[in-house]
Formats: C-alpha cells, structure tokens, sequence
C-alpha cells in the first residue's frame, strides 16, 4: 500500500506470533507522527491576574516613596528666609563692634545684637558676638549669660568655650553634673536644635523602616525599625531633657560688683550668707515676689537677691 508496511506481529524463535510490533518512521511527508510515537502535550499556560487587580511591590514603593521623602523633609523642618531687614541689623552691629572704640560704644552694639534676639532671631553666632561686646563693655555679668546662652547652639566651639572661662570669676565653683547628664554623655556636645532634628530624622527612618517591612516582608528592616524606635525614644528624652533644663528653668547671673544674698524679699532681713556675692556669681531661679529673686547657688544655699542686680534668662 503505496509502499508502506502495515502493523505485523513479531516473529519469534519458536515460529509463533506474539505481539504488534510498531511501525518504522517513515520520512514520507504526511506521516502521523501519533503513529509513530506517543507526542507529549504541550504545557497550557496560565495567564497571569491583571496589573490592576494584583499590584506589585515595586510599584507601591514607587508610589510611596515620594510620600515619605515629603515626610522626611517636614520632620527635618524648613529654612526660613532672611529677612533683608534683620540682615541690615545684623550688619550694622557688627559694623557698630568693629568701629568701637569705648563701653558705651560696645554697649550700643550689644543693643543691636538684643534687637535680633527680641525680633526672634535664635543663633548661637549672634549671642556670642553679644556676650564679646558686653565684655569689652566691661559687663561681666552680662557676658557670662549670653555665652551661656550660646552654648546651647554652639556647644563644641572652642572659642566660646575659651570666653566664657575668661569671664567666670576665678573663684566659681564647678556646677555639678547631674546624674542624667552623665548617663547621657552627649548631652553636653549636642546643640539645642541638633536633639530635636536628631530625634525627627530617626523617627522618620523608623516609619520608612516599619513601612518596608511590613511591604517586603524582611526581618533585617523590621530589626532596623526597631533600632530605629529606641533612638528615636532616646532622643526624644535627651530633648525634652534640654527643653526642661534650658526653657523651664530659668538661670540668672549678678551684674554688679557685689551684692547681698538675704533671707527674706526685703533689705531687712538677715544675710543668707556671710560673703557676698561678686558679679559673675550664677544662680538657679527659683521665684519672684515684689522686686526680689529667690535663687539657689551652685553650692545649694538659697537666698534672696534684688531684681535689679541680677539678669535672668
């Protein structure tokens, strides 16, 4: 049958017919291939669900990232432009510091230098620029508080650090550190500002870090989410430690030569000490009533000074 050998038993050696033996391939087009042999059935591919039903996580990151990137940028706050009429103050007090060539001089520029701290200027710069004219002024007292203001933004400079020892009378006791100061070592040598940024930027990682895992699924950003969340709570305490003991408390320093500590608020009262005080002497303001501070001095004892020979912040 046109030249191609139907199904035949095999033969074997006993002469008997056992089975169909299968048809040789032939290279005749048209052959069925089933014929020849058994054909394995192509795979059926499954398609997969919509983009829109199932989204990636690629994309949603795609999608938040710009979210938290606005985030970040809020919690690490925004510069404030210069206002050219603060500049022009600026400028004329440091002309007015570099001109000067007598107290009065100096005091005008420190009055200048007041003018930008009570336009809400807050710079560490400007209150140690202050605290060097009231020196040349011959305003210790004065000088002293307004570096100490300034180290709390500009703690690690030298300069300052070199000014305000040249103020300290020569017999000033050491204030003592707190406990917690020396738990958190740091304390000292951060700013002001740099805890509360510090404190913004680690909860910002912690939040992008939690958003992560919780998207991917992997345990090192859950652990780094974690870490993230105990140094955001560690800062924030340090803050709110600097914000208790720089804008709760209020400090003072005596601006004249000598003063009188006494027991009651009014100059009929016994001394509270047996020496008096000399300019320069800071204190811890505890009270105020009718003219009079009631402060506590680096050694503990407690009296009352007169308003007028002292300045607080």
């Amino acid at each position: 049958m046109n030249g191609v050998s139907g199904p035949r038993r095999e033969k074997r050696e006993d002469g008997c017919h056992s089975r169909l033996a299968q048809p040789a391939v032939s290279s005749m087009p048209g052959f069925p291939h089933c014929w020849t042999r058994r054909q394995r059935r192509p795979a059926v591919p499954v398609a997969s669900p919509p983009a829109a039903i199932v989204p990636s996580a690629s994309g949603t990151l795609r999608k938040l990232l710009p979210a938290a990137l606005v985030l970040m940028v809020l919690c690490g706050g925004c510069l404030r432009q210069s206002d050219p009429e603060l500049l022009r103050i600026f400028h004329k007090a440091q002309e007015t510091f570099d001109k000067a060539t007598s107290p009065d001089d100096y005091l005008q520029a420190a009055a200048l230098y007041q003018e930008l701290l009570d336009r809400g200027v807050v710079s560490g710069g400007v209150l140690f620029n202050q605290g060097n004219a009231f020196m040349r002024a011959g305003q210790r007292g004065r000088a002293i508080a307004a570096y100490r203001r300034a180290q709390r933004y500009r703690p690690r400079e030298s300069d300052l650090e070199g000014s305000l020892r040249a103020a300290l009378p020569g017999d000033a006791p050491a204030p003592r550190r707190p406990v917690v100061e020396q738990i958190l070592f740091w304390q000292n040598w951060l700013s002001y500002p740099e805890k509360f940024y510090l404190m913004a930027v680690a909860g910002c990682a912690t939040f992008v870090a939690s958003l992560l895992a919780s998207l991917l699924r992997r345990r090192q950003l859950a652990r780094a989410g974690l870490a993230g969340l105990v140094v955001t709570l560690v800062m924030a305490f340090s803050a709110g430690y600097d914000w208790y003991r720089c804008d709760y408390l209020a400090h003072g320093v005596t601006i004249v030569k000598e003063t009188t500590a006494r027991k009651g608020n009014a100059q009929s009262y016994e001394p509270a000490l047996t020496a008096t005080l000399s300019e320069g002497t800071e204190f811890l303001l505890l009270g105020r009533r009718e003219g009079w501070l009631w402060v506590r001095l680096p050694g503990g004892q407690e009296g009352w000074l007169p308003e007028r020979s002292a300045v607080t912040y």
